[in-house]
C-alpha cells in the first residue's frame, strides 16, 4: 500500500511554504510527499523539490476541477476555482494520503493521520470543524445532521483514500449542488463542495483527535492555550483547565489569516524558518516590547 502526503502551494504563499516544509520534514523525514501546483505561478515552490524531497503531480483533470469551482464561485475570490485542484488527490499518487495546505506548520508524526482510513476502516479523517463555514441553516443542513453527517470539516487538512471520488463523480455532484447553492457557505466554496460531497454520499468520516485520543482537537492558531515542547521534545498544548491540556499538537494552521495580519502563535513560523512579513513586523516588535514592559512593571516573569 502506497501512502503519503499531498500538499498545494504557489509562489504567492512561498513565505508560508518554507516553514511548512521545514516543519513537515523535521517530524516526517521519510514520508513520500507530492505537490499539486495551485496554479501556474509555482517556480519558487518547484525549486524546493530537491531540498525537501517532493514530487509534482500534474493531471489533465485540473481544468475540469477548476470549471466545477467556477460554477459554484459567487465572485468573492478571483482564485477560488484553483482550490479545487486539491481534489485530484483522490486519484493521485498515493492509495492512502493526507492532504495539507501550506499555511500551517507540522508538529508531530503524521503517519497515523495518513493511514487512518486503512487502520480504522473509514473513508475520511478530518481535523478542525466549523459547521457555519460550510452550511447555512436550512432543511439540507438539518437533514444531514439527522442522518449523522454535516461535520463541517476544514478543507485544508484531511486524510482519505484513492478512489473515494472520481472527477466524473464531482461533475455530476456539482449539478445537484447548484440547486442548493443558497444553503452552502457563499465564500468557502471548495470547503462547502467537499463537505456536501461527503454528506450526500454517506462517506464514513471521523475526527482524527477522536481516533487517536491524546491529540489536540483543533489545530487553529487562534485557539486557547500555548504550544510548548515537553522534556522529550513533543509539541503539546498548555491549557490548564481545558479539555486539551497537555495533549499532543500534530499541527497548527492559520486558515483565514493573510500575510499582513498579526498572526497568533507566529513564533512557530519563525521557529521553522519563517519571517515576519514586512508590513506588520514593526508592529509585532512594538507589541512584544510593550508586553515585556508591562510584565516587568507587574513583577511577573517574561
Amino acid at each position: 500500500m502506497s501512502a503519503g502526503i499531498v500538499f498545494s502551494a504557489n509562489d504567492a504563499v512561498l513565505s508560508w511554504t518554507l516553514p511548512f516544509l521545514t516543519s513537515l520534514r523535521a517530524h516526517n523525514p521519510d514520508i513520500p510527499l507530492a505537490l499539486i501546483p495551485f496554479d501556474a505561478d509555482c517556480e519558487g515552490v518547484l525549486d524546493l523539490a530537491g531540498r525537501f524531497g517532493f514530487t509534482v503531480f500534474e493531471d489533465e483533470s485540473f481544468g475540469r476541477l477548476e470549471a466545477i469551482g467556477a460554477r459554484l464561485e459567487l465572485g468573492h475570490s478571483s482564485y477560488g476555482p484553483h482550490w479545487f485542484r486539491r481534489y485530484a488527490a483522490f486519484w493521485g499518487p498515493f492509495e492512502r494520503f493526507a492532504y495539507l495546505d501550506a499555511r500551517q506548520v507540522i508538529l508531530g508524526d503524521l503517519t497515523a493521520f495518513v493511514e487512518a482510513t486503512a487502520t480504522f476502516g473509514i473513508d475520511l479523517a478530518y481535523y478542525d470543524t466549523e459547521l457555519d463555514q460550510v452550511y447555512a441553516p436550512g432543511p439540507m443542513r438539518t437533514r444531514f445532521l439527522r442522518e449523522g453527517g454535516a461535520r463541517g470539516f476544514n478543507s485544508g487538512r484531511w486524510a482519505s483514500r484513492r478512489g473515494l471520488f472520481t472527477v466524473d463523480d464531482f461533475e455530476t455532484l456539482v449539478e445537484a449542488q447548484m440547486t442548493v447553492r443558497s444553503e452552502l457557505n457563499p465564500r468557502n466554496t471548495d470547503q462547502a463542495f467537499i463537505n456536501h460531497a461527503c454528506d450526500a454520499h454517506g462517506v464514513r468520516m471521523v475526527k482524527i483527535s477522536d481516533l487517536l485520543g491524546d491529540t489536540v482537537s483543533s489545530g487553529w492558531a487562534r485557539q486557547k492555550g500555548r504550544p510548548y515542547r515537553d522534556e522529550e521534545g513533543v509539541w503539546r498544548l498548555w491549557d490548564h483547565g481545558g479539555n486539551d491540556h497537555r495533549k499532543r499538537l500534530l499541527l497548527m494552521h492559520w486558515a483565514g489569516y493573510q500575510a499582513g495580519d498579526l498572526l497568533p502563535n507566529g513564533r512557530l513560523l519563525r521557529h521553522f524558518g519563517g519571517r515576519l512579513p514586512v508590513r506588520w513586523s514593526r508592529l509585532a516588535r512594538n507589541c512584544l516590547a510593550t508586553n515585556r514592559t508591562m510584565r516587568r512593571l507587574a513583577g511577573r516573569p517574561e
